[in-house]
């Protein structure tokens, strides 16, 4: 039983790692197998591993697709899901109106953030544009003043985007919990942008 155990860690291991190599050892001692993973729709990267009934997902690529916040120590996985909601604005904060779906043109749009139940820290938000081809158009940083806040509202300064191509547009939130942590992605808003008839 326990070099079962040793075996189920290094099989975690790797799968928070991304690595396949001791993955597919361990699954050929424990008759485990290849499971593909699909999040709304979508694919997840590796797939997972069920030995036993039972699945082993890759951590770093589940945050992604769950849009929420994983710490890895050594015994405990903590999964923070905090609630970000994203309001796109075209005017100024006094003045706001509804910003969404466009015909292709030049556009200056800012977003409101609202986020509650964070029960990290948050050393710094980004803020991203990304087009239909999956490319970065702008990106606003921001640290953090206090970063202890369960609750924060937070508005960027204005984006000036041109929506040269039909297709969706992507606005996507991101948290950095310490300052030599990496962003991760919290929440995304889609824009449509159509062809002017």
């Amino acid at each position: 039983m326990k070099i079962r155990n040793i075996a189920l860690g290094i099989l975690a291991l790797t799968l928070i790692g991304g690595a396949t190599a001791g993955a597919d050892e361990v699954m050929q001692t424990w008759k485990g197998k290849k499971v593909r993973v699909v999040v709304n729709e979508a694919e997840l990267d590796g797939g997972g591993i069920q030995i036993d009934g039972k699945t082993y997902l890759p951590i770093r690529a589940l945050s992604d697709t769950l849009q929420a916040l994983i710490k890895s120590e050594s015994d405990t996985v903590h999964i923070n899901k905090p609630n970000v909601h994203l309001l796109l604005f075209t005017g100024d904060r006094n003045a706001m109106k509804p910003f969404g779906n466009v015909y292709q043109g030049t556009y200056d749009f800012s977003v409101f953030v609202q986020v509650d139940n964070l029960r990290t820290r948050a050393h710094s938000i980004k803020t991203t544009v990304v087009d239909p081809q999956g490319q970065t158009v702008d990106s606003i940083v921001y640290k953090m003043t206090d970063e202890n806040r369960e609750n924060f509202w937070y508005a960027t300064s204005p984006f000036k985007i041109d929506f040269k191509s039909t297709g969706q547009y992507k606005i996507k939130f991101y948290l950095k919990q310490t300052e030599d942590s990496e962003f991760e992605l919290l929440s995304e808003k889609a824009i449509l942008s159509m062809k002017k008839e």
